[in-house]
């Protein structure tokens, strides 16, 4: 979407205009200031000046100002309140002691209004780290007492908006971040609701209406935020788009939202488990659809410190080479089930190496032919932009051999003489049931793959989660429970000497999550008092 540029008052001459005004004019100037603040909204609706957020802080400088004409008007009532209090009693009737109670409660009231606007104004206006703002987006972060400054917390919500940004009334929503009176992370939203009514006030013999118009989120704190709109189009647009963000969210109208946001805790726990059920099923069927798109996979991956996985795609090399870049690692490989075939040769695996040395980063990419004349361990290599090694990588996702005319020929310095060990079959495995009765098998996985599974036996995503080491020694299986026992069946393998001892036991879906993912790394053992022996055939 194309911008409006502003550049009308920017801060902060747009201050020291409203101070000088006010010192000539006093509160004669409050109005026109005002209407200056008006002109600067619509000149600069967004804040593409100066950022969106900090904008968004800036504006709370109109807060001072209505500050000002609130306490004047208690510094009046009070002055009334003052002087009927040295009026004569004996003379008093009903009506000068509900004037009294007026003046004297409508200052106390319209003081600390003053105060609380006078402070939340000039805090957010001059003080940006300690407004309500930054105040949203810092608490959503996975650590808050670790956030970054301001200024980062605010470029991080600016660059999400000015890239991926639309714009509803005063909302803007981005992929990442929903920009209203406060901040809201989309992945962190559980409910989305439209307020959209009429509320009808009498006094006396009047009846006055007015049209409410607001934007409630809910998310997973189970913390409200509340946005007003001024058009009804804009707010049903908005929902709309948010809800494609958050698909899974809970859609409601009007006063929905106080019902969704006030259920008990066993409630919620129910709607987090179900969201996260959908959400996990999007990811999967949107897993499966690219890699139906991007054609069957027959590569593994293997990071520098020992993980491997099997389930490769474009999205997943793309970040790996991102994180290699950033220094979070040195390198990956890729390595196909059968050897890759071009340009008139046979390919067993593509290294990919990356070097930052202070300066420009460099990929190393070094192809690996299926066999070496005269026993020496060659490769053909490369070292180009991150562009390219981009580029290459996903042609050899697709079994595609690069165009090998500025590559290299290297030794590879392993053993001399020595042909590549053979490695030991694996006997690992794991297979995983959902709730829905969809299943998966995987030869590869790693750490983070069990972990993926543990969590789910807790979530209620997998209905089995079954686990195999890679000695084929080591075996447990967890069942998740039904509604007459939430308990989960847990099965593990135990050596007894020659043989292999089966157990069985029931515990909690937590507890057999963590057996699930430290009975592999020698954490647990079974065997114990609430475990039973079984007879099983191997």
């Amino acid at each position: 979407m194309k911008e409006k540029k502003g550049g009308f008052f920017r801060w902060p001459w747009n201050v020291v205009v409203y101070v000088l005004l006010f010192a000539a004019l006093r509160l004669f100037a409050i109005p026109i200031i005002l209407i200056l603040l008006a002109v600067q909204r619509k000149n600069n609706p967004h804040g593409v000046e100066e950022g969106y957020c900090l904008s968004r802080t800036r504006r709370r400088l109109s807060w001072a100002l209505w500050s000002l004409l609130w306490l004047v008007i208690s510094a009046g009532l009070f002055y009334m309140f003052y002087v009927g209090l040295q009026q004569d009693r004996a003379y008093w009737e009903t009506s000068d002691y509900v004037t009294l109670a007026v003046c004297g409660g409508g200052g106390v009231l319209l003081l600390l209004l003053g105060i609380y606007m006078g402070y939340t104004g000039v805090r957010d206006a001059f003080f940006p780290g300690k407004s309500a703002l930054a105040a949203s987006i810092r608490s959503q972060l996975p650590y808050p007492d670790e956030a970054p400054p301001v200024e980062e917390l605010f470029a991080m919500v600016d660059a999400d908006l000015k890239a991926n940004g639309r714009w509803f009334d005063e909302v803007g929503i981005g992929q990442e971040w929903v920009l209203g009176e406060q901040a809201n992370r989309i992945d962190r939203i559980r409910g989305i609701f439209v307020v959209d009514e009429i509320k009808t006030r009498r006094s006396g013999n009047r009846t006055n209406t007015q049209r409410v118009l607001q934007l409630v989120l809910v998310d997973d704190r189970w913390q409200k935020h509340i946005t007003d709109f001024k058009k009804p189009q804009e707010l049903r647009a908005a929902a709309d788009c948010l809800a494609l963000r958050v698909p899974d969210a809970r859609r409601g109208a009007n006063g929905q939202w106080s019902a969704f946001w006030t259920m008990d805790e066993s409630e919620r726990e129910a709607f987090e488990r179900d969201f996260r059920q959908k959400q996990n099923r999007r990811a999967s069927e949107a897993a499966q659809r690219e890699i139906l798109r991007e054609g069957p996979q027959d590569m593994i991956l293997k990071r520098r410190n020992g993980d491997v996985t099997s389930r490769v795609s474009a999205s997943l090399v793309e970040d790996v080479l991102k994180r290699c870049l950033r220094g979070e690692e040195s390198g990956f490989e890729l390595t196909p089930t059968r050897p890759v075939e071009g340009r008139g040769r046979t390919f067993r695996s593509l290294d990919c190496f990356v070097r930052t040395d202070g300066g420009e980063p460099q990929v190393l990419l070094l192809l690996e032919p299926a066999s070496s004349e005269g026993g020496e361990n060659l490769a053909l290599a490369l070292a180009a932009d991150p562009r390219r090694a981009e580029e290459v990588l996903k042609g050899w996702l697709r079994r595609e051999v690069p165009d090998l005319t500025d590559w290299d020929l290297r030794r590879v310095y392993e053993t001399p003489g020595a042909a590549r060990p053979q490695a030991r079959k694996s006997q690992a495995k794991l297979s995983l049931v959902y709730a829905s009765g969809a299943a998966e098998n995987h030869t590869t996985f790693t750490a983070e793959d069990v972990q993926v599974a543990a969590d789910g036996i807790v979530d209620g995503t997998y209905q089995l989660v079954d686990l195999t080491h890679a000695s084929g020694y080591q075996w447990i299986r967890v069942t998740a429970g039904d509604k007459t026992d939430g308990r989960c069946t847990v099965e593990a393998t135990k050596p007894e000497g020659e043989e292999l001892g089966f157990y069985i036991t029931k515990m909690p879906p937590r507890e057999a999550a963590a057996w699930l993912t430290g009975y592999p790394r020698g954490e647990f053992l079974p065997g114990g008092r609430d475990w039973k022996r079984v007879k099983k055939s191997t």
